[in-house]
């Protein structure tokens, strides 16, 4: 059988090996792809050709990506072994913290503002609740479109400044939210910071391109890493910080960090400036700039209308019904040579290798939206990745486990917050394992130049999913609240000896505040039994 040109003398010692893997060309590379995939799934990884080296410095590859040998004099051994030993410098792993690091951080708004947001529209801006509604979407629409068009164009245009001005974006953004005083001008920010965070997220397949491809599910795990920090550490330093009159920092203390990931990238990571080879007036040229179009004229109105949904009580409101109609009106049609979304990696398969993980991962993602936007109301008003066979049925479970104990949730009362608590925590730790698997399992299911498409496209069905969950679950709790607020209110603050005709303003106040105020002269006993039904509610 024909071996490929950097693995044909598999004999020879390390030191040529090594040099061979940095001198190939782009014609070799796309005359030899296909049987280069057919050599990964043999040895466990792939040694990537020269043009797609994720780190290539001014003086030549002087970040090593797992992919040389290791120089120890110990040719024969690995040559007996049929496998050459990766090796990663430090500064790499130097690199790769850093990637992870504006990863995390350009999550950090969500689950702040997810557990203060309502009460800093309801008593630092004094605006009416249903402001904060548009926090979350708005992040969760900018970072879709975002996704799709720059994941995408990478593969063409590079990594680099994607990644690079993503973190600087999102700097920006923390900074808006940091200095709001408004519920419009905290949305603003959070939209600013949802284009920065897309270009910030594609560590998730940049980071995997500096480890060999036998290490690609853990540095799946190092992306996602501070991810858990942030939706650990941010909501109970929100709720720290706005106790303490200082929320600004919740959001100001990140853009610092992001600031210093933006240096680190800016100085550190030189992937190839044109991966696919391309002159860049051609890669430009070849862009798909009607797909972009269409894409955001079809899906941004779309989402919109999705999210007026969830906030206005009936679906037949203009404000849901144009955007819905206007943007189901662009389809994607006609032909580009790098389209955003090439039928190929939909249709590999039959649909197994990506867009099941995909829609795995969009599915999954949602119940993450549900304990980030339903749990801290509720407290508000005080209340393993694959490494051999079987992913199918690890996948499957792991999704099974998240549906299960997040519907659970739909079980929770004022005084079962412990089990609560346990459902919450049982759901969320399938979701992690769900979301690994799908992330992992999409990457694998692409060739290497179609990695940007995958993480692009993923990234999209991911928040696009998110987006459209933050509506349903708006939805729901919105109109539950309305049905049984007034009803439970009415009933306890009659029966404590509220006059009638003080009963709305007192429904009206609870509402707004979340239970955190009462109309002035309120009895204490009215003001408690009231409070106590709200909860309830």
């Amino acid at each position: 059988m024909a071996r490929l040109h950097h693995d044909a003398d598999a004999d020879t010692d390390n030191d040529r090996y090594a040099e061979r893997q940095f001198v190939q060309d782009e014609e070799e590379h796309e005359k030899e792809e296909d049987e280069d995939k057919d050599r990964e799934s043999r040895s466990g990884f792939a040694s990537t050709p020269a043009p797609l080296s994720p780190i290539v410095s001014s003086s030549g590859a002087d970040i090593e990506t797992g992919q040389q040998g290791n120089n120890n004099g110990n040719s024969n051994d690995n040559d007996s072994e049929g496998e050459v030993e990766p090796v990663v410098t430090p500064k790499t792993w130097v690199v790769a913290m850093i990637l992870s690091a504006g990863y995390g951080l350009s999550f950090w708004p969500i689950p702040a503002v997810s557990a203060v947001g309502e009460l800093l529209v309801a008593e630092e801006f004094g605006e009416d609740v249903t402001a904060a509604n548009w926090f979350v979407p708005a992040w969760t629409i900018a970072i879709t479109v975002c996704f799709m068009i720059c994941g995408s164009n990478t593969d063409v245009l590079g990594r680099r400044w994607f990644l690079v001005g993503g973190n600087l974006v999102c700097t920006v953004g923390h900074v808006i939210i940091a200095t709001a005083r408004s519920a419009h001008q905290m949305t603003a920010g959070l939209a600013v910071e949802g284009f920065g965070a897309a270009c910030c997220q594609m560590a998730a397949f940049a980071l995997p391109e500096l480890l060999p491809n036998k290490w690609r599910h853990i540095a799946v795990v190092i992306a996602d890493a501070t991810i858990y920090v942030a939706v650990t550490v941010a909501p109970a330093t929100a709720r720290y910080a706005y106790e303490s009159g200082a929320w600004q920092w919740n959001f100001g203390a990140p853009a610092v960090f992001q600031f210093l990931s933006f240096l680190g990238l800016y100085f550190l990571y030189f992937p190839p400036a044109l991966p696919a080879g391309l002159p860049l007036r051609r890669a430009l040229a070849e862009i798909d700039y009607p797909g972009i179009a269409l894409f955001v004229l079809g899906a941004v109105p779309v989402l919109t209308g999705i999210v007026w949904a969830g906030i206005y009580t009936s679906s037949s409101n203009a404000h849901v019904v144009a955007p819905l109609t206007v943007g189901g009106v662009f389809l994607t049609h006609g032909w580009a040579l790098h389209p955003l979304t090439p039928p190929r990696i939909f249709t590999a398969s039959r649909g197994r290798d990506f867009t099941a993980p995909v829609l795995a991962l969009t599915v999954a993602n949602m119940f993450y939206y549900s304990s980030s936007i339903l749990w801290p109301t509720m407290i508000a008003v005080q209340l393993a990745v694959p490494q051999g066979l079987r992913w199918q049925w690890q996948l499957t479970g792991a999704v099974f486990v998240t549906v299960l104990f997040g519907a659970l949730l739909g079980l929770a009362t004022p005084r079962n917050r412990g089990a609560m608590l346990a459902f919450v925590f049982v759901s969320q730790a399938g979701l992690g394992w769900a979301l690994y698997l799908s992330i992992m399992l999409a990457q694998m299911g692409v060739e290497q130049r179609d990695l940007g498409i995958s993480g692009g496209v993923a990234g999209a069905f991911r928040f696009a999913g998110g987006a459209v969950v933050t509506s349903v679950y708006r939805t729901i709790l919105n109109k539950q609240l309305s049905h049984w607020t007034p009803r439970l209110i009415s009933t306890t603050a009659l029966s404590a000896g509220l006059p009638a005709a003080e009963l709305p303003l007192l429904i009206q106040t609870l509402s707004s505040s979340l239970g955190g105020a009462v109309p002035a002269g309120t009895p204490p006993a009215v003001a408690a039994a009231a409070t106590e039904a709200l909860k309830q509610a």
